[in-house]
């Protein structure tokens, strides 16, 4: 908000939702800064946190965010109210997934089972939006499915106590099946 009265008060062009068209660039100064260190090997990791008005996700600095670090965990509010692990599958991306799988990286079906998954997901946020406006009794036995499906995914793949330890495997073989 600060960046806009600035460029506002400089008479700079403003571009979107009033911000400066070089605020793409901007951010990626800031988070280039945390690469790599000169003289030691490896690098650091940027976790940025951004918090948005209403949790708009397509704000600008969100949305331009997501393209600099290539990729963005989204947490809902609804989700987290429902008290099952915020993290919005839906909202959330990595534009680096596809690279990450393989031989020797993956399980060979994990591209597969991650649109299914997500397919299904999607279907069940339908549902859900359907049951909101029409209630529970104008579903279907196969959306009260998608809805159990969703419930089971977050509560019994997503869900992870603070004190328990599984490895990434572990949680694969939770994985619900469908109805």
């Amino acid at each position: 908000m600060a960046l806009r009265e600035v460029s506002a008060a400089r008479g700079e062009i403003p571009a979107r939702r009033a911000y400066p068209g070089h605020l793409y660039s901007d951010l990626a100064s800031l988070y280039e800064r945390c690469g790599r260190l000169r003289g030691l090997p490896g690098s650091v990791t940027v976790l940025p946190v951004l918090t948005m008005p209403a949790g708009d996700i397509t704000h600008p600095v969100p949305d331009l965010t997501g393209y600099i670090t290539e990729g963005q965990i989204v947490l809902s509010r609804q989700l987290h109210a429902r008290g099952v692990h915020p993290v919005d599958a839906l909202s959330s991306l990595s534009r680096l997934m596809r690279k990450g799988a393989g031989p020797g990286r993956t399980r060979a079906h994990r591209l597969d089972v991650a649109a299914q998954l997500l397919s299904a997901l999607s279907r069940a946020r339908q549902v859900r939006e359907l049951a909101d406006l029409a209630g529970q009794a104008a579903l279907s036995p196969a959306d009260r499915c998608s809805l159990d499906f969703e419930d089971a995914v977050a509560r019994g793949l997503l869900d992870q106590r603070r004190d328990e330890l599984r490895t990434l495997d572990q949680t694969l073989e939770r994985a619900p099946g469908r109805c």
